[in-house]
C-alpha cells in the first residue's frame, strides 16, 4: 500500500508520477483491492454527511423553518390557510435515525466506488479511442488499472471535497480542486497507454462535455414533456 506522502507527490507532478507507476506494471486487482481500501472511508463519509445535510433540511421543511418558509408565507395566496399547509407539512413521514441509516450506508460505500472506477473508465475510454490515444493493444484492462491508480490518488480530492458540506463558500472554493482531480485522470491514462498527456487530459474534458449535454438533454425532454402535458390538459 502506498502511503499518502506517495500519493500526494503524484497529485501535484502527475506526469511523472503516474509515468513512474505505470513502469512498475501494478496488476488490476492490486490496484483494484488499494482503491477500495483508500477511497470507501471518504465515501462512506461522505454518503453519512450527505444524509445528514438531507435530514436537516427535511426537518426543517417539515416544521416549516427558516428564511424560505419566512417568504413562503409573506407570498401565499389569500385563498389558502398557513395552518392547514403547517399540519399537511408536519404529517409527513419522519425519517428514521441515522444509526438505522448507517449499515446502509457501510454496505453502499464500497459500491459507490467500484461504480465510479467503471463509470470513470467506459466514458474516458471511449474518448481517448476517439481521439486515438489509445495504446497497443487497446485493451480496457488498461484503462481500469489507470483509473484505478488515479482515484486512488483523487482520495485527496474526495477528501477536501468533504468540506462542501460545511456550507455553499466551501463549495464554492473546492471547484478548482474538483477541476483539476478531474483532469488528473487525463496523465494516468496517458501514462498506461503511451500516448501524450494532452489527449488523456482532452479525453477525461470531452468525458464532461459528453456528461453535461446528456444531463441537458434530458432535462430538456423532461420540460418539453411536461409543456406538452400542460398544453393538451
Amino acid at each position: 500500500m502506498e502511503s499518502f506522502q506517495i500519493l500526494w507527490k503524484r497529485a501535484w507532478a502527475p506526469e511523472t508520477g503516474f509515468r513512474l507507476r505505470a513502469a512498475e506494471r501494478p496488476a488490476l486487482g492490486a490496484a483494484v483491492k488499494e482503491l477500495l481500501w483508500v477511497r470507501t472511508g471518504p465515501a462512506l463519509a461522505g454518503l453519512c454527511l450527505g444524509w445528514l445535510a438531507f435530514a436537516g433540511a427535511y426537518g426543517r421543511i417539515t416544521r416549516a423553518e427558516g428564511p424560505l418558509w419566512d417568504l413562503v408565507w409573506s407570498r401565499l395566496p389569500d385563498q389558502m390557510n398557513p395552518a392547514d399547509l403547517k399540519a399537511a407539512l408536519q404529517g409527513l413521514p419522519a425519517l428514521p435515525e441515522w444509526w438505522k441509516v448507517l449499515p446502509g450506508c457501510v454496505l453502499l460505500a464500497p459500491v459507490l466506488v467500484v461504480s465510479l472506477w467503471l463509470h470513470d473508465a467506459v466514458w474516458d475510454h471511449l474518448c481517448l479511442w476517439l481521439l486515438r490515444g489509445l495504446g497497443r493493444p487497446r485493451s480496457f484492462r488498461t484503462t481500469l488499472v489507470a483509473e484505478a491508480e488515479a482515484l486512488k490518488v483523487g482520495v485527496i480530492g474526495a477528501l477536501a471535497g468533504l468540506f462542501k458540506h460545511l456550507g455553499l463558500a466551501f463549495t464554492v472554493l473546492l471547484w478548482p480542486v474538483g477541476i483539476w482531480f478531474w483532469i488528473l485522470r487525463g496523465f494516468a491514462l496517458a501514462a498506461w497507454h503511451g500516448c501524450p498527456a494532452w489527449k488523456g487530459v482532452v479525453a477525461t474534458l470531452l468525458h464532461a462535455l459528453f456528461m453535461g449535454l446528456l444531463v441537458f438533454g434530458l432535462l430538456a425532454a423532461v420540460i418539453v414533456m411536461a409543456l406538452q402535458e400542460l398544453r393538451l390538459g
